[in-house]
């Protein structure tokens, strides 16, 4: 008996490239056509991913600049109505001021007044004092003197 020079799993090989091998090239072929295929594909797919995020980029951009813009003109309108509503608060207090002072001047006079006043009932009382006197020292005295 003679011994195999091969292992049996070599010459199913051998056997298989005998009989399959125009099939193999075939299928060979078709699979690198299939893979340079799905590569194109993928390059394809690669660059319409690519053209979509770029305009969901530009989207968003232009996105962040009107949200950028209406907050700009939002602080506007309300830095002009604090502006308006500080002008009318300092109208209001000048107004304010300008009454207190009024109302001082008033009270001012008043209290004047009043000091007045008690003078001139200080005098009174003090020349019904000496009339009392006089008249309480010499009741034989006229009041008048005729002359």
């Amino acid at each position: 008996m003679k011994e195999p020079s091969t292992s049996p799993a070599q010459d199913l090989d051998a056997l298989r490239q005998i009989l399959f091998g125009a099939q193999v090239a075939r299928l060979e072929e078709r699979v690198g056509a299939a893979q340079q295929t799905a590569n194109a594909d993928v390059r394809d797919l690669e660059r319409r991913v690519g053209d979509r995020l770029d305009d969901l980029g530009n989207r968003l951009t232009a996105q962040q600049a009107e949200v950028a813009r209406l907050q700009q003109e939002h602080a506007e309108r309300v830095t002009q109505m604090l502006d308006q509503m500080l002008a009318q608060l300092g109208h209001r207090l000048d107004t304010l001021v300008e009454e207190t002072r009024e109302r001082l001047d008033a009270l001012q006079q008043r209290a004047t007044d009043l000091e007045r006043r008690k003078l001139d009932v200080t005098d009174f009382g003090g020349t019904l004092a000496t009339l009392g006197q006089r008249f309480s020292g010499d009741e034989t005295r006229p009041l008048f003197r005729a002359g």
